[in-house]
């Protein structure tokens, strides 16, 4: 696809993954109305994602979980409006507290089971959970957890985004300082790539581009 010639092509290339399913489940998928809340479980370049479109979107509550504060101090330069550390914390009793209730959708990143059960009972009535992280069998009461409250569980691929479309439309938003995603990446040369699969595999860096030639 055709892109921006205004904007470094090697910046661009994370879009067409992890970015464009964080910020694609939010607008594409879930689509939820201003003033509502959300929760983020996983603040890697998906969940960043998900919470820069969050913000653009004008939700009230953008809550990110996570273990590593390094994530959560960037979740709240992002757009986050909290940041709780599921070390810490009981989640889902904080995330009720704060919301009053339960949050009005959740996207879930991590793929772990716990995290995913979490997800769900963090949910308000009628909430909606969108599952994208690649995960295992997980055993629910389906009546408790889902029917007598009316929750909703879907799964979401690349963010239900035709790229041609939603790949632009976050260039633009980049471009007018609403999608600042090159906070997540960080350059590498060639010759340095085993650097950036380790960066990337500690999660110390969030999405490592290699420049094959400068």
């Amino acid at each position: 696809m055709k892109v921006d010639k205004d904007v470094d092509l090697a910046l661009l290339g994370p879009l067409g993954c992890g970015i464009q399913m964080g910020s694609g489940t939010v607008m594409n998928t879930l689509r939820p109305e201003p003033g509502s809340s959300i929760a983020i479980y996983g603040g890697g370049a998906v969940g960043l994602s998900a919470v820069m479109a969050a913000k653009i979107m004008g939700l009230k509550h953008i809550i990110v979980v996570d273990l590593h504060q390094n994530r959560l101090d960037l979740a709240l330069e992002l757009g986050a409006t909290h940041a709780l550390n599921g070390k810490e914390v009981d989640v889902v009793k904080e995330i009720k507290r704060i919301t009053d209730g339960g949050v009005h959708y959740g996207i879930e990143t991590t793929g772990a089971i716990p995290v995913i059960i979490q997800s769900i009972h963090a949910l308000r009535v009628s909430g909606i959970v969108s599952i994208v992280g690649m995960g295992g069998d997980v055993t629910l009461n389906f009546t408790n957890d889902l029917l007598m409250e009316g929750k909703k569980v879907m799964g979401t691929v690349q963010g239900d985004s035709i790229p041609q479309i939603h790949i632009p439309k976050l260039i633009q938003y980049y471009k007018e300082g609403k999608f600042p995603f090159d906070k997540l990446v960080k350059y590498y040369d060639f010759e340095d790539i085993n650097a950036a699969f380790e960066a990337s595999k500690s999660g110390e860096i969030l999405k490592p581009v290699v420049r094959i030639a400068k």
